[in-house]
Formats: C-alpha cells, sequence, structure tokens
C-alpha cells in the first residue's frame, strides 16, 4: 500500500513516529513536507528518515493555500494509493482540489482515496465549536474516505454524534515514540526526599507555563515549612519563556533545559522529576509523562487536545479545578506521600499507548 502524507510541520515526533510505521508495516511512505511554525518553540528535527520526502520550502500557515503544494500534489498524486490530508480548515481549499485530483484519476481507471489523522471536531478556538465548524466538520467526514481519530474516545464522540458514517471511522492513539524512551531510560519511582516538578513543551500562551511558576513559588514555600525542598524543572522554548527569565531573577535554583527533542537528554530530568505539570493545553506531554512513570497534571480546561482521556483522575494524574487552595493541598499531598502507586499506575497506561500499538491500529485502520 504507497501512501502520500501532507506534513506542513514534520517536527522530530512526528519524525520518528512516521519511521516506525514505515519500517513495522508494508506502508510504502511518501512525506509531502512543509517547513513547519516559525518562532514558536520547535526545534528541526535531526530524525534520520526512513520514509521518503518531497521537501518544499512552504510554511505551515501557508501550506493549505500554497501554489506550490498543488503542484506537487498535481504531480504525484495517481502514484499512491492513500493520500493523508490533515482536516483543518485552512487545508479547504487544498482539499477540494485533491477531490477534483481523485475524480481525475477515476477517469484514468486509478482508485486513490483520501484519508486524514486528527482530532474529533474542527473548532474556532479552545473548546469553541461554532455553527459553520460543525457544517464543515461534517462536509469533511463526508467527503473523506476514511478518519483514523487521535483516540477510541474522539472516535466513539463523533459517532454517537452522528457526524461521520461509522463505516469510515477509526483510531490509533497518538502517541510519542515509547521505543527511544526505553532505549534511555528504566522505570525508577521518584525520589521522596527531593520532590520535583517538571515541566515539559513549547513555551507558547496556551501551555500556562506562568501558572507553573505560580503555583511553584506557593508550593515551595508550603514544602519548606516540611522540611522538603522543592525543585522546578523546565524543558521547552517559546515566546513565553519571559516568564521564566523573570522568575529566574527571583529564584536561581529553577533549571530551564530550553528545548530538548532528544530522550537521551530528557530522560535523566524525567527521572529526577516526581510529576508532569502543565496547567494549560494538554496533549502528548501526557504520553511523554507517561511513558517514563511520571503522573501528569493540569487544570479543567474545554480545550484540552483528546490525550487528556488518557488521565485518570486520582490514578495516573490529576486534572485539577478552579480552586486553588484544593489544588495546592493536591499536589502538596501528592508530593509529600508514598507515590509509587499513582506513578506505577501511570507507567503501565505508557505502556498501552506504545509506538508498537499505534502501529498495529494505524495499519489495521486501512485494512478493516
Amino acid at each position: 500500500m504507497k501512501l502520500l502524507w501532507l506534513s506542513p510541520n514534520l517536527n522530530h515526533y512526528k519524525a520518528q513516529f512516521l519511521n516506525h510505521l514505515n519500517l513495522a508495516t508494508d506502508i510504502d511512505l511518501t512525506v509531502l513536507a512543509g517547513t513547519g511554525r516559525k518562532n514558536m518553540g520547535d526545534k528541526e528535527s535531526d530524525v534520520e528518515p526512513q520514509f521518503k520526502i518531497i521537501a518544499t520550502n512552504v510554511s505551515k500557515a501557508k501550506f493549505g493555500f500554497s501554489k506550490l503544494i498543488r503542484k506537487e500534489l498535481n504531480r504525484h498524486f495517481i502514484e499512491f494509493d492513500w493520500v493523508l490530508i490533515p482536516r483543518e480548515k485552512k487545508n479547504l481549499a487544498l482539499f477540494l482540489y485533491a477531490l477534483w485530483l481523485k475524480s481525475k484519476a477515476r477517469w484514468k481507471g486509478r482508485k486513490v482515496q483520501l484519508v486524514s489523522y486528527n482530532h474529533p471536531l474542527i473548532n474556532s478556538g479552545p473548546g469553541k465549536v461554532t455553527v459553520l465548524d460543525s457544517l464543515l466538520t461534517r462536509f469533511f467526514y463526508k467527503m473523506y474516505d476514511k478518519i483514523i481519530f487521535y483516540t477510541e474516545e474522539s472516535c466513539e464522540l463523533v459517532v454517537n454524534k452522528g457526524f461521520i458514517n461509522p463505516a469510515k471511522a477509526f483510531w490509533a492513539n497518538n502517541t510519542i515514540d515509547t521505543k527511544e524512551v526505553r532505549n534511555n531510560y528504566e522505570f525508577s519511582l521518584p525520589n521522596l526526599e527531593e520532590p520535583t516538578i517538571l515541566f515539559i513543551g513549547r513555551l507558547i500562551r496556551s501551555k500556562r507555563v506562568d501558572i507553573c511558576l505560580e503555583y511553584y513559588f506557593i508550593l515551595k514555600e508550603k514544602l519548606k515549612n516540611k522540611g522538603k525542598t522543592l525543585s522546578l524543572i523546565i524543558i521547552g522554548d517559546g515566546p513565553e519563556k519571559i516568564h521564566i527569565e523573570k522568575a529566574l531573577l527571583l529564584d536561581k535554583t529553577i533549571e530551564w533545559k530550553g528545548a530538548l527533542v532528544n530522550e537521551k537528554e530528557i530522560a535523566p530530568l524525567m527521572k529526577r522529576s516526581s510529576m508532569v505539570f502543565i496547567p494549560g493545553h494538554s496533549g502528548l506531554s501526557i504520553n511523554h509523562a507517561f511513558s517514563y512513570g511520571r503522573p501528569y497534571f493540569t487544570i479543567e480546561n474545554v480545550g484540552h487536545a483528546p490525550e487528556i482521556g488518557y488521565v485518570e483522575v486520582g490514578e495516573n494524574g490529576f486534572i485539577l479545578g478552579n480552586n486553588k487552595t484544593e489544588n495546592f493541598k493536591i499536589i502538596e499531598q501528592y508530593l509529600l506521600n508514598d507515590n509509587s502507586k499513582i506513578c506505577l499506575n501511570a507507567f503501565n497506561k505508557g505502556i498501552e499507548l506504545s509506538i508498537e500499538n499505534w502501529c498495529k491500529q494505524f495499519y489495521a485502520s486501512f485494512h478493516i
């Protein structure tokens, strides 16, 4: 089976899991790639691709409207059995063009089908789904030949709401390269004598590193009164780094590591951590925490990505409410008490969300 995957942003983690897909299955993968996002905390991938790449000098913002992308798609479309175009509003014109190419291929006796791998619903902001968003979602799901969702819960949601024909709906748990984690880390429990919070992610507004810092300073005082010294590690870069720079003027013990993508560098930091705390928008950072056996903490937010469904409150992490006093109490109690059970639960969930299982689920979606 030949698959052309359109990727406006071929970042490090995507290149890793596409390598696994190409090597672990009989999918013959080619990626039509853009240059990604600029000045948003992304680090260029240094992964050696195990798949074919058609590289273009087109940014993610311009990808769906680019004449060059349409030209490349037209040139290669008929060579493939499936073409994956991300189902996004900004890709509507590109998708319509692909529908025309699909019809053109059919006139020549060639069957090429369209697929996407995505969140359940189009939205106009975190948790905001307008009437137009709903109509566009229904249109896309009617015209695509197959949709693969990031989680089983997402798949069930759109099917139950009648947005898609169940025969077109599949799922593959979105993940990271858990094999690379295993190559660099052996599970161990956190050190109770050295409580440490870890933040990992791009430093953009939606991640709310400012709230993480606010919680850290308050919790540090609370733990100091209990005879413990709280530490904070931050992995990431981006426009919101100004909050960290200001915080470092007050507390030079904060460890800001910048953007890291190699698990060899991330593993020792995760090992030192007691928990992962991303107060804002949460997605694959959940998988990352669980793959190291670290519980995931965030704050309730209607705009979380589908991966939030992996968090089982009190079992492998916590989704905190809006009562800060209660939130501080929950985190403090976690950091001060035996946390082995919740860490083991997180680790077992990480095994369930392995890259090997993702490859099997994604591949199976094309053969059911």
